[in-house]
């Protein structure tokens, strides 16, 4: 992967010619630093200062996609107007009020009782964190002993023997994450907005920092811009990599800059 700023002068003539541009933008990790509790991820102002002066140009659309619940998304982020995908694409919610659930209300007691259960399983591991999600339970051991890490997921193993069929575990950046076996990832959510969004001259842009964004930037191979936010040797399906939160927020400022009609120095930090 070649860094994205380095390429910037192609990448703005794109951005510039695009008669509609739809950034779509992780929250953990790719808009805000990770951080030790998931509570403590909170939108720096700045970024949600670009994301609001973003949304109000025309030909701009935004949407904020994320593993946490779309009312904490929401809540986080705070900006009006725009997409927010909660859970991974399980939830949507269009700035016109129309909202997408996949989950019943039987599935989401069934995930009450998988919680209840492994609460009382983990908890004597030290600095376990269980995180109710809606349609989703996140198990958090970024704070755990590491000789208490191997017996985690032996623990979900165990649990999950119960509902094989019906709930699965998925690994994510220093998280465990029990959700419904059913088709849903980032790359079907964002497919289905841009079904939704059909319009001319369509750029869509897509950044991420973790496993789950890689479904994306394969769904966007060929037709629209994909960047992974972390270290360039790491292996990604993206087509350019920003190192940090801190880089994406110079990315937006460029892309507010080139929208508006000017020119923005690709060497300015």
């Amino acid at each position: 992967m070649k860094h994205l700023f380095e390429v910037w002068e192609s990448i703005q003539a794109r951005i510039q010619q695009a008669q509609n541009l739809f950034l779509f933008l992780d929250y953990d990790g790719t808009l805000t630093p990770i951080v030790s509790r998931p509570e403590l991820a909170l939108c720096p102002f700045e970024v949600k200062k670009y994301l609001e002066e973003l949304h109000d140009l025309p030909g701009v659309h935004v949407a904020i996609i994320s593993g946490r619940s779309l009312e904490d998304l929401r809540e986080k982020v705070g900006v009006s107007d725009i997409i927010y995908v909660g859970n991974y694409g399980l939830e949507i919610e269009y700035p016109d009020g129309r909202n997408k659930e996949m989950l019943s209300s039987g599935r989401t007691r069934e995930l009450k009782r998988i919680s209840q259960n492994l609460k009382n399983s983990l908890r004597e591991i030290p600095g376990i964190l269980l995180e109710e999600k809606g349609p989703i339970l996140s198990v958090h051991y970024r704070n755990v002993p590491q000789e208490f890490l191997p017996r985690i997921p032996q623990i979900l193993e165990e649990e999950l023997q119960l509902w094989r069929d019906r709930w699965k575990v998925a690994s994510g950046k220093m998280v465990w994450e029990i959700h419904p076996n059913v088709d849903f990832r980032k790359g079907k959510a964002v497919r289905e907005i841009l079904k939704t969004f059909a319009c001319p001259g369509l750029l869509p842009i897509y950044l991420g920092d973790d496993q789950t964004d890689e479904n994306a930037f394969r769904v966007l191979k060929g037709h629209g811009i994909s960047v992974f936010i972390g270290p360039g040797h790491l292996a990604s399906e993206a087509d350019f990599f920003l190192q940090s939160p801190d880089e994406v927020r110079e990315f937006l400022s460029k892309c507010l800059e080139v929208r508006k009609g000017g020119r923005h120095d690709p060497g300015a930090i």
